[in-house]
């Protein structure tokens, strides 16, 4: 951005003495850096390494060319680059030799002709690792291809990659089309810019796909949903699901919670014993936690029941302490080891089997209703998923016992 907005208003009419001399500057640090910070993006990304010193001192180079034009620039003094690059601009580099022994024959050294070298030496390298990175990863236009219109999954290195299609094209532009071409025809100029914003906003939009490997066209067209460290995934996931309960409708809860309820493996929530779960949402240790929003929130499930609640919420609880949904979310996931969702299911199982043994003729529609749950297929599903057996089989053991 800066690199294109300095190029922009240096060739503006009427610009001001200072654009003249500072706009340059600005191109100088940011057009080199372009290219390393580029690669050292895609590296990360891709591999998730370290930058290496190789990489830190290919950033240095536009940072010494900046600093040495900064220096000349003071040297001379705004009004004296002003006027040499006026004429610069207008003339073109045959009038540089009249300079000769003077600081303006440095500052072309320094400022226009260093800086050509440092860019096409880098476009170079940059074009060695481009092919070494394309055929390391066995990068094809087919897959481009399969990802735009069979829905095949597509790498987001390799999706980032193929935008930069559009910025080589405004290279070449500005290769092939001089100065006179865009003063003489302000289309290709419009074109360009329209080149540079398309290019900028695809890679910033694909930048949003970061955290995943690969992605489908569908997934892309939902890419927030998919803006996530894998690391959070836990409390993301909840949230989106509340914001979906949120909006949706009763007889389309009863549907996803039975949907949900069948597909989850029977070992997931099982695997954390209900006893250590009870014990911790009973003690008011809170670890790392807030004291007092922990016990505040095991007053509201220990005390109050308030997971009895059919439709309770991350939003509800988070009203209720007077905080935000993902700070809650993040307390469950530290305190408990568990999801909001499972949390809940777990106390309504706990709560369930001492309903059980007090009312044993109660229907199953009774109990899920008593218990929170929002149908009995949704009861059983979850009961049977967390205890192992179902409700009858459960309190028949307990009555052999």
């Amino acid at each position: 951005m800066m690199y294109f907005f300095a190029d922009a208003i240096y060739a503006t009419p009427g610009r001001s003495t200072h654009i003249v001399v500072y706009s340059p500057l600005i191109s100088i640090i940011s057009g080199p850096s372009f290219i390393p910070l580029l690669a050292m993006y895609f590296d990360r990304i891709h591999r998730h390494s370290r930058f290496t010193i190789v990489q830190y001192i290919w950033v240095l180079l536009p940072i010494a060319l900046f600093f040495a034009t900064f220096a000349l620039t003071s040297f001379m003094g705004v009004d004296a680059v002003a006027a040499f690059l006026e004429r610069l601009y207008a003339e073109g580099p045959g009038i540089v030799p009249e300079y000769k022994g003077r600081l303006e024959w440095d500052y072309f050294w320094w400022a226009s002709a260093g800086y050509r070298i440092v860019v096409g030496a880098e476009f170079l390298v940059g074009m060695v690792y481009l092919i070494s990175f394309l055929i390391r990863n066995k990068i094809r236009l087919s897959n481009l291809w399969g990802y735009l219109f069979k829905g095949q999954s597509i790498s987001v290195v390799e999706l980032q990659l193929s935008t930069l299609v559009i910025a080589g094209l405004y290279i070449l532009s500005k290769v092939f089309f001089f100065k006179d071409v865009f003063d003489e025809r302000p289309l290709i100029a419009v074109i360009q810019s329209l080149l540079v914003t398309t290019w900028y906003f695809l890679f910033m939009l694909c930048s949003l796909l970061g955290e995943k490997d690969r992605v489908t066209r569908v997934q892309a067209s939902h890419i927030m949903f998919y803006n996530y460290n894998p690391s959070i995934k836990g409390p993301i996931i909840d949230i989106l699901m509340e914001e979906l309960v949120d909006e949706s409708e009763p007889e389309s809860l009863v549907r996803l919670q039975e949907r949900i309820g069948a597909s989850l493996q029977s070992d997931r929530i099982s695997s954390v014993e209900m006893a250590t779960v009870k014990e911790k949402l009973y003690s008011t240790a809170s670890g790392t936690w807030d004291d007092s929003l922990v016990s505040r929130f095991q007053n509201l499930m220990a005390n109050e029941k308030l997971f009895l609640q059919p439709s309770l919420s991350l939003g509800d609880i988070a009203e209720k302490l007077r905080t935000n949904k993902t700070y809650i979310s993040k307390l469950v996931n530290n305190t408990y080891n568990l999801s909001f969702p499972d949390l809940l299911n777990m106390l309504r199982i706990d709560y369930a089997q001492k309903y059980l043994i007090k009312h044993r003729d109660a229907k199953q529609d009774e109990i899920a209703k008593a218990c929170g749950f929002l149908s009995a297929s949704s009861f059983n599903s979850v009961f049977r998923k967390i205890t192992g057996v179902t409700p009858k089989m459960w309190l028949a053991a307990k009555d052999r016992k």
